[in-house]
């Protein structure tokens, strides 16, 4: 089962979703890392073999530089509420459990993209 890294931008709604549905979920807030830097949280997944997800665009940057990668699910939904990520989230990620350890996944409304 999959060991994820939430980054602080990530609802708490869906932390816990994912803790109900058994998955081994670290929260940035929960651990009081607000504000450290993606070069961090890149480097505390990795340590920790852990996926990370956010919100946050900048961390597709990462294909930039490939000495940085570490698996990522970038969520990018139109509404980012809690409840339509939760619902679309779980959707999402039977769609996914294939590709999450090789890639760095971004999740739209339509279509996902896997780099």
């Amino acid at each position: 089962m999959f060991k994820f890294l939430a980054d602080e931008n990530v609802s708490r709604s869906l932390t816990n979703f994912l803790r109900k549905l058994g998955y081994d979920i670290k929260d940035i807030k929960e651990e009081r890392l607000f504000g450290i830097l993606d070069e961090e949280i890149i480097r505390l997944a990795k340590k920790e073999d852990r996926i990370i997800i956010t919100h946050d665009k900048e961390f597709g940057n990462i294909l930039n530089n490939p000495t940085k990668f570490t698996k990522i699910i970038i969520i990018r939904y139109s509404d980012q509420s809690p409840d339509n990520v939760i619902k679309k989230f779980n959707l999402d990620l039977s769609k996914i459990k294939n590709k999450i350890e090789k890639a760095i996944i971004i999740l739209y409304d339509k279509y996902i993209a896997t780099y």
